[in-house]
């Protein structure tokens, strides 16, 4: 724009000579200082437009990056993975939360008890050596770790520092898992990838979860399959017993086939235990729930464990009021009562005690059945409620089940909206304890035991 009116002064300058060559200095210097005057307005007019449309991108560039940083650091904060960034000399540039649960990096308030501000944007000059760095590290959340902070000073473990050294030197994502050894194992899948020329980002993934759960699929299969081969085997010996001429031994025939119908029948329960936990988890199993009076369901379950609890003398008794009203499906209910009651009985002592009792807790009607039997160890009681999963094998192993039914107690509480919990100690038995919505408000009246 300059050279522009520079050429259009010297055009003006020329015409001005040839045309009017009498023209007095004076009036020539008037005239071309209006002519300048005209020309230097439009130039900086036209400047300062520019300039300000400059002023403009950069503010809006700003806004853009300021936002996109607030972005990045509430993503960051919420993420459940830990992220670090490390530049080329293994200098921590940027953490999260998530990230001090795997090596060890000062929280928010350490970092300021050591006067440090480890929660401002990096310098001008560590920016540009970090290869932007800087401008990521600028918003409040995510963490700036000071340029002291080194990867192998916050974790001494080799694998997540060879990780990250492999990232850097050949410039390629870089896969590994973990292992944490800490108050309670945990297991760490580290993905480690190239961000710059000089910074590579690792996430740590927590798979301790996953892991657990595989371990849980794995053993569900191998009981399951433990659980299918014991009858299946009893009744492949016997039916070729059977037909090698034993049909014929009339001493031994009948019980041989007693022996078939009963491995049968387990294999049968076994099957369909197995088929309603699928459709209770899957939730297939629609609740109806009713006002449903609670002492009577326990007198018609007593009465369908009346053969069990007649041949361990275990002697029950029922503390709960007579109209003492819950919402639930009266089956589903009658199954969880059951199958409560019934290992009650089975793991209780040889003339032994039940006793079931119910209290009021937060507006819910709380169901609580203990016995006197030899109790659950410690380190199994997290475990009870899982698929086949039996914690006295030896003990489980003399005693009719399926091993699913805690299981199914546990998913159909929970579908009635309800918690269900088990204390135990070894030698002094057991309580479990699971809670129903109340039909309606129930005054609080002391409990009468009544032995059965």
């Amino acid at each position: 724009m300059t050279l522009a009116a520079l050429a259009l002064f010297v055009v003006y300058e020329t015409i001005k000579t040839l045309l009017f060559p009498r023209m007095s200095v004076v009036m020539s210097h008037v005239i071309t200082v209006i002519v300048v005057a005209v020309l230097t307005f439009y130039v900086s007019r036209y400047a300062l437009s520019r300039y300000g449309a400059a002023l403009a991108e950069v503010e809006r560039q700003t806004k853009m990056s300021e936002e996109t940083n607030r972005l990045l650091a509430g993503v960051l904060a919420t993420m459940r993975e830990g992220v670090l960034i490390v530049d080329a000399d293994m200098r921590i540039v940027l953490y999260n939360d998530a990230a001090m649960r795997v090596v060890k990096l000062p929280s928010r308030d350490a970092a300021t008890r050591r006067g440090g501000d480890t929660e401002t944007s990096s310098p001008p000059e560590e920016s540009s050596a970090n290869g932007g760095a800087g401008a990521i590290a600028a918003s409040p959340r995510p963490r700036v770790a000071a340029s002291q902070f080194r990867l192998i000073d916050t974790t001494r473990d080799p694998v997540i520092n060879e990780a990250f050294r492999q990232a850097l030197d050949k410039r390629e994502a870089v896969e590994t898992r973990i292992e944490m050894a800490d108050v309670e194992p945990r297991s760490y899948q580290l993905n480690v990838a190239p961000l710059s020329r000089a910074l590579v980002v690792g996430v740590f993934f927590d798979i301790t979860q996953l892991e657990r759960l595989e371990r849980v699929r794995r053993e569900f299969f191998a009981n399951l399959s433990h659980e299918l081969r014991t009858p299946l085997t009893a009744i492949l010996a016997y039916s070729e017993t059977l037909l090698d001429g034993a049909i014929d031994d009339r001493d031994n025939n009948l019980r041989f086939i007693e022996k078939l119908h009963k491995h049968a029948t387990r294999m049968n329960e076994l099957i369909s235990d197995i088929s309603d936990l699928s459709a209770i988890e899957s939730g297939q199993v629609k609740l109806e729930p009713r006002p449903v009076r609670l002492r009577s369901i326990l007198c018609d379950v007593l009465s369908l464990a009346e053969a069990r609890r007649g041949a361990t003398g275990v002697r029950v008794s029922i503390a709960v009021p007579d109209e003492l009203l819950v919402m639930a499906d009266r089956t589903r209910l009658e199954q969880i009562l059951y199958n409560l009651i019934d290992n009650a009985i089975k793991f209780n002592r040889p003339e032994g005690h039940v006793t079931i009792t119910t209290e009021q807790q937060n507006g819910r009607t709380a169901i609580h059945i203990e016995d006197t039997g030899v109790g659950i160890a410690a380190q199994d009681l997290p475990r009870v409620f899982e698929r086949l999963y039996r914690a006295d094998k030896s003990r489980s192993r003399r005693t009719e089940g399926t091993g699913l039914g805690l299981a199914i107690v546990k998913h159909l509480v929970q579908a009635h909206g309800g918690e269900i919990t088990v204390k135990s100690e070894l030698g002094r038995g057991s309580r479990f304890s699971f809670t129903l919505p109340p039909a309606t408000p129930q005054l609080s009246s002391p409990n009468t035991g009544s032995p059965l």
